[in-house]
């Protein structure tokens, strides 16, 4: 009998320091989250206070971590970008992230409309939309291994005149990772269709779009204060415009240099594949250069369903063969 009551005892012991144990398992954790949370409130507000500098303003309004006792991630009721010196602003609604706890370097988060944006040369925009999802891959310096977002039911107007329309997309993504010294960029639209006012009533059907980008020390060019692209180069590897009800695409690929004045330099190779239908749809959407453009095209139409031709670009001027056609300005 006695061996039965010290046995209760040694069992009501054990229970009672793993009960304690538990406890201070979740008050130790409890203390870490929070003590990150506070971490990441004030990283984020040193790091708005980085970027308030020579003439750029930048703000996560209340900057609020969230998501105990699982998660932990920022949230912001506004966010807003400013750089005076570029002439480019850039304000939106709420912004919320997300990450997990064991593994606080890949985020996800999701960004509110509508955005206000201004950019050099363009009127100011709005943008809307019905969804906007963020994921970021992120390091222990400032600049991350990788961002990509992913836009749904994309509205684009012109803030003057009210309500003046310029695009809509089903699904707009871009991605941009660290490739060693360089940046890969990808841009992606499904169905982007322009307002008439802006395509001047011409017949744009919707179109299809991917790029892909690699610039030459990237990560360089992103770190400077005052970036520009102008003694840049990089490699254009895949450009395909091509309409969404359609098989007609044109692709276009090689290598790209900027010189120190801004003019483009290239060597590409462009790919039309069912010549008499872009023929049709770019002198529908161009009819007073409907006879040039279809008396090259119907050149084109000779060499096959895919025809392939070099395009040249020497100091801004564009070439298809010895055959000057345009003029690119200096870019910054």
């Amino acid at each position: 009998m006695p061996s039965r009551k010290r046995a209760k005892r040694s069992y009501s012991r054990r229970f009672l320091l793993l009960s304690v144990l538990i406890v201070l398992a979740i008050l130790a954790y409890t203390g870490g989250w929070f003590y990150a949370a506070n971490l990441l409130e004030t990283r984020t507000v040193a790091l708005m206070d980085k970027l308030n500098l020579h003439q750029r303003r930048a703000s996560c309004e209340e900057p609020n971590a969230r998501g105990y006792p699982f998660r932990i991630g920022l949230f912001c009721r506004s966010v807003f970008y400013e750089d005076g010196e570029n002439g480019i602003s850039l304000s939106a609604g709420a912004f919320r992230s997300a990450a997990q706890v064991y593994e606080p370097l890949r985020t996800v988060g999701e960004l509110d409309g509508p955005a206000r944006i201004s950019i050099p040369f363009l009127p100011p925009l709005e943008a809307n939309w019905e969804e906007m999802r963020m994921s970021a891959r992120l390091t222990t310096t400032d600049l991350p291994q990788r961002l990509s977002s992913e836009t749904r039911k994309l509205v684009l107007t012109l803030e003057e005149p009210e309500n003046g329309g310029v695009a809509t997309a089903e699904v707009f993504q871009a991605h941009t990772r660290r490739n060693g010294a360089d940046v890969d960029v990808a841009l992606i639209v499904k169905r982007l269709a322009l307002d008439p006012a802006i395509a001047g009533d011409a017949a744009v059907p919707p179109l299809d779009g991917e790029m892909l980008i690699t610039v030459t020390d990237g990560v360089e060019l992103i770190e400077q204060r005052n970036p520009s692209l102008r003694g840049r180069s990089g490699r254009v590897g895949n450009l395909v415009l091509k309409t969404s009800d359609e098989n007609a695409s044109i692709t276009l690929q090689g290598p790209v240099e900027i010189d120190p004045d801004g003019l483009i330099n290239a060597e590409l190779s462009v790919t039309v594949t069912e010549p008499q239908t872009v023929a049709r749809l770019i002198a529908d959407a161009l009819p007073e250069q409907r006879d040039q453009i279809e008396g090259v095209i119907a050149g084109l139409s000779g060499l096959g369903k895919a025809p392939t031709l070099p395009v040249n670009i020497r100091q801004g001027r564009v070439f298809i063969g010895f055959l000057p056609i345009a003029r690119i300005p200096p870019v910054q």
